[in-house]
C-alpha cells in the first residue's frame, strides 16, 4: 500500500512508519521535522494552510490510505496555533488529498479520548468548524475564554465530530474514515499532558497501571488504514487501557 502520514517523525508516528514499512508499505510523509524510514518527505507547518496546499500539490498518488497524526499538546500560550495545527491542518490536509485517495481507501485521524465530551460540548465544536479559517482563531479563542487545555480537548472534540460527519459522505466515493482516541501515551509529549490535566492524569494512570505505548496506538492506525477494517466506518475507538469503561462503570454504577 501507498500511506500519506502527516506528523510521521516522533511518537505514535514514528512507531506508525516502523509497522507500515515492516508490511514493506510506502510512506509519504508530511511533517516540520524529517521523519527516519519513510520513501518521501514533504515538510511543512500544519498551522500554514498555504504550507499545506504547497506540500500536498506535490504529493503524488494515489494513497491507499491516509493518516492524520499530526498534533499539538497543550502548552502556555499555544490554544489559537494548537487549533490551527489540530483541526485546520488536519482538515485542509485531508480535503487536499482526499482526491488522490484510491477506490477503497482509508482515512484516519488521531483524536483523543479528551475529546470524548463532544457531545456535551456540540455548540462549540459546530461554531469551531464553521469559522472561515485559522485566521478567526485568536478572536474566537479569546471570545469563549479558551485555555490551552480547554483548546485541546475542544481539538479533539472536533476531529470526532468531523470524522463522523464524513461517514455518508466519503460512502458515496467509495472512501472511508475512522479516528482513535487514546489516553495517556508514553512519546515526548507525555510531559506536557500530565503538566496541564494534573491529577486527572495522575489518577488515569494509576487506575490502568501504565501509559499506552505509541506502538500499541499505531497497531490499531494500521490496521484501520488497511482493507481488513473495511466495515468500520465513522467510528471513534477508544485505545486507552480500559479507562474509558472503567469511568463508564463508576458513572453506572456496575461495579
Amino acid at each position: 500500500m501507498h500511506i500519506a502520514l502527516t506528523g510521521a517523525a516522533s511518537g505514535i508516528g514514528a512507531a506508525v512508519v516502523r509497522r507500515l514499512k515492516q508490511a514493506e508499505n510506502r510512506i509519504t510523509a508530511f511533517d516540520i521535522a524529517r521523519p527516519e524510514g519513510v520513501d518521501r518527505w514533504l515538510p511543512v507547518d500544519m498551522s500554514d494552510m498555504d504550507a499545506i496546499a504547497e506540500a500536498t500539490a506535490q504529493a503524488e498518488g494515489p494513497f491507499d490510505a491516509l493518516i492524520l497524526n499530526a498534533g499539538m499538546p497543550p502548552r502556555d500560550g499555544n490554544a489559537a496555533e494548537l487549533l490551527a495545527v489540530n483541526v485546520f491542518g488536519l482538515m485542509a490536509t485531508a480535503t487536499a488529498l482526499e482526491p488522490k485517495l484510491a477506490p477503497g481507501g482509508s482515512i484516519v485521524a488521531t483524536a483523543s479520548r479528551a475529546g470524548e465530551h463532544w457531545r456535551e460540548n456540540l455548540p462549540q465544536v459546530k461554531a469551531l468548524l464553521g469559522l472561515p479559517g485559522p485566521e478567526s482563531l485568536p478572536d474566537f479563542v479569546a471570545a469563549n475564554h479558551i485555555d490551552p487545555l480547554r483548546a485541546y480537548c475542544l481539538s479533539k472534540e472536533a476531529v470526532i465530530v468531523w470524522t463522523i460527519r464524513q461517514t455518508e459522505r466519503l460512502l458515496a466515493k467509495g472512501l472511508r474514515a475512522n479516528c482513535v482516541c487514546p489516553s495517556a501515551v508514553d512519546t515526548p509529549i507525555l510531559p506536557d499532558f500530565k503538566a496541564a490535566l494534573g491529577d486527572r492524569a495522575a489518577n488515569s494512570l494509576a487506575r490502568v497501571g501504565r501509559a499506552g505505548t505509541a506502538d500499541e496506538i499505531a497497531a490499531v492506525i494500521t490496521f484501520l488504514a488497511g482493507p481488513d477494517s473495511e466495515w468500520m466506518r465513522g467510528q471513534a475507538l477508544p485505545v486507552d487501557g480500559g479507562i474509558t469503561a472503567m469511568v463508564l462503570a463508576d458513572e453506572m454504577d456496575l461495579v
